[in-house]
């Protein structure tokens, strides 16, 4: 089977990983994909289901192999899984999480982030492999909505 470019909700275009996704790992990127929220674990495993997936560990694999490859991250605050927005991979991620309406925004590689952790890292002499941020608040539709500034 060939596997096709993997596309976000906001089609950004992803390119398939060395190797390409096992069944299990397309089975949960698909119901991502479908989904356009943040997902949790439990919640891909009840979509999956009617496919035959049963077991909890399948899902948590399949998870762990889409974050591996870069193509997913997991939100350690809401403990659920998104899509990544970037066509490579990065070490440095950074999420707006609205803690009303649960939106996730991934922010652009280009943030001053990364460029501020680099020299504390170098100075430290400390070996990069993931940093996440996950900003929680109110989206700018929820913070209207409730009148406050944002």
């Amino acid at each position: 089977m060939v596997n096709q470019p993997l596309v976000n909700p906001c089609d950004h275009p992803h390119p398939i990983p060395a190797g390409g996704l096992t069944k299990n790992e397309r089975l949960v990127w698909d119901a991502l994909v479908e989904t356009h929220a943040p997902q949790k674990a439990y919640e891909i495993l009840d979509k999956l289901k009617e496919k035959g997936v049963r077991a909890p560990m399948t899902v948590y694999r399949a998870l762990d192999g889409l974050e591996e490859k870069g193509v997913i991250h997991k939100l350690d605050g809401i403990n659920a899984f998104v899509l990544c927005n970037h066509e490579v991979a990065h070490a440095v991620q950074a999420f707006l999480i609205c803690t009303q309406c649960n939106d996730v925004q991934e922010l652009g590689l280009d943030t001053e982030i990364e460029k501020d952790i680099r020299p504390v890292l170098t100075d430290r002499n400390f070996r990069l492999h993931a940093a996440r941020l996950e900003v929680k608040g109110l989206c700018e539709t929820c913070g209207q909505s409730m009148g406050s500034p944002g």
